[in-house]
C-alpha cells in the first residue's frame, strides 16, 4: 500500500514540477499553477512522511525568519504589504517544496523532467534567434494570441544603431525575463554537466553552450551577459581540476571579448553603459530606493509598495519620475520594502542557501551557480520583480537542495 501511495505522489510531483518549470520558461500562469499544486502535494507527502511543523520550521529557520520579518513588521508598522508583495515573498516557500518534490522522484523521472525542461529552453533560445534576426511574424499576426498576456510588442524593439536586429525575448517575449531566467538555466546546466558523464554530460553542456550564446547575443542584456560570463568561470573553477579549469575560463573570457570586438552594436551598448543615456538613469532609480530606505529604515514601506516614481524628485530624469518598477538593485529594493533588517535577513538567507548547497553533487553545483548569477544580477537589476524569474530561482535552489535520487 505504501508503495502505491509513493508511486502516486511521485507521478503528481512530476506533473506539477513540469508545469512549474515550463511555466517559468513560457507562461506565468502555468508556473503559478505548478508551484501551488506542488505545494499541496508536498503537504500530503509531509503528512505521510511524519514531518512535523516544528521540525520544518527548525530546518528552514533562515527562511522563516526572513518571511516573518518581511510580512509582519511592515504590517505592524502601518505599511501593509500588497497582495503582489505577499505573493512574491511566499514564492520563497517554493524552495523547500521543490526540494521535497524532486527528492521524491526516481532517477528516471528526474531525467524525464530534465529532458522536457531542456527541450523547452532550447526552443525558447531558437525563438529568440528568430526574433533577433527579424524572421518573425508581424504584431498583427500575433493578435489572436493576446489572451496569453505575453508582451508580444517587446520583441520588435530594434537594437540601437541597426535596422534589422531586434532585442529578443524567446518564448517569454521579454528580453530581461529571457536573459535572467536563461542565465540561471545556463549556470545550472553547466554545473550539472561538469559532474555528469557520457551522454548526459554532453547534453547538459550543449544546453549550457546554446544558452550562453542566446543570452549573450540575442536580448542585448549587458548585466546578464557580464554576470553569466563571471559565473561560468566560477562554476568551471569549482567543478573541474585546476589545470583544466584555468584554460577553460580563459577560453570563455576570450570568447566574450571577441564577441564584443566583432559585434559593433553590442560593443557600443557596453561602452555607453557608464553614461546617463546608456545606463538608463540607473543612478536616479537607485536614489529613489535610498530615499525610501532613509524614510523608513526599520520597517520599510511594505512588500510590493515601493515604486521608483513615488520617491523620485522633480530634478530626476523622466524615466525615474515615471518608472513603475524598482530601484534596479534588488538589495536596495528589499531594504526599501522590508527595512534594513529585512534586507539583512534576505542576505543571510542567500548565504545560508549557498552554504547548504552540496558542491560535490551535480544539482548542488548548478544551483550554486544560479544563485551567484542571481546575486550579481541583483546589483544592477530587480530579478524578483518578474514573477517567473522568482519562481525559476526557487525551483533551481530546491533542486540543488534535494536529496539523492531514489532507485525506481
Amino acid at each position: 500500500m505504501n508503495d502505491v501511495r509513493s508511486e502516486v505522489l511521485e507521478r503528481w510531483f512530476l506533473v506539477c514540477l513540469a508545469l512549474w518549470g515550463v511555466g517559468c520558461l513560457f507562461l506565468e500562469a502555468l508556473a503559478a499553477v505548478g508551484l501551488v499544486a506542488c505545494a499541496l502535494v508536498a503537504l500530503v507527502a509531509a503528512r505521510q512522511g511524519g514531518v512535523t511543523v516544528r521540525g520544518a520550521l527548525r530546518a528552514w529557520w533562515p527562511l522563516v525568519a526572513f518571511l516573518a520579518w518581511a510580512l509582519l513588521v511592515p504590517a505592524l508598522s502601518g505599511h501593509r504589504p500588497s497582495g503582489t508583495g505577499v505573493a512574491r515573498l511566499l514564492d520563497f516557500v517554493g524552495i523547500p517544496v521543490a526540494a521535497m518534490a524532486i527528492g521524491h522522484l526516481s532517477e528516471a523521472r528526474r531525467m524525464r523532467l530534465a529532458w522536457v525542461l531542456s527541450g523547452v529552453f532550447l526552443v525558447s533560445c531558437a525563438v529568440a534567434g528568430l526574433q533577433h534576426f527579424g524572421a518573425w511574424p508581424s504584431q498583427e499576426a500575433l493578435e489572436p494570441l493576446r489572451w496569453m498576456r505575453l508582451s508580444f510588442e517587446r520583441v520588435y524593439e530594434a537594437v540601437p544603431g541597426t535596422e534589422n536586429r531586434f532585442m529578443a525575448g524567446g518564448l517569454l517575449f521579454h528580453r530581461l525575463k529571457f536573459s535572467h531566467i536563461g542565465g540561471m538555466a545556463v549556470a545550472f546546466a553547466l554545473g550539472v554537466g561538469l559532474h555528469l558523464k557520457g551522454r548526459r554530460r554532453t547534453a547538459a553542456l550543449v544546453v549550457a553552450a546554446v544558452g550562453l550564446v542566446s543570452v549573450g547575443l540575442f536580448p542585448y542584456a549587458r548585466a546578464a551577459s557580464v554576470a553569466l560570463v563571471a559565473v561560468m568561470g566560477l562554476v568551471v573553477l569549482l567543478g573541474l581540476p585546476r589545470r583544466v579549469a584555468l584554460p577553460a575560463c580563459a577560453a570563455v573570457l576570450g570568447l566574450a571579448v571577441l564577441t564584443l570586438a566583432l559585434n559593433r552594436p553590442m560593443r557600443e551598448r557596453f561602452l555607453n553603459s557608464s553614461t546617463e543615456k546608456g545606463s538608463g538613469s540607473r543612478s536616479a532609480l537607485l536614489e529613489t530606493g535610498l530615499c525610501a530606505v532613509r524614510a523608513h529604515p526599520l520597517s520599510g514601506v511594505g512588500p510590493g509598495r515601493f515604486q521608483a516614481r513615488l520617491w523620485a524628485t522633480p530634478d530626476m530624469p523622466d524615466q525615474a519620475r515615471e518608472h513603475p518598477g524598482k530601484s534596479h538593485n534588488q538589495f536596495v529594493s528589499m531594504a526599501a520594502e522590508t527595512g534594513v533588517p529585512g534586507a539583512l535577513l534576505f542576505v543571510l538567507l542567500l548565504g545560508w542557501l549557498a552554504w547548504r548547497l552540496p558542491r560535490n553533487r551535480p544539482e548542488g553545483l548548478g544551483a550554486l551557480g544560479a544563485l551567484v548569477f542571481f546575486c550579481l544580477l541583483s546589483l544592477l537589476h530587480d530579478p524578483l520583480f518578474h514573477v517567473q524569474a522568482s519562481q525559476a530561482l526557487v525551483l533551481i535552489l530546491g533542486a540543488g537542495l534535494c536529496g539523492a535520487p531514489r532507485r525506481a
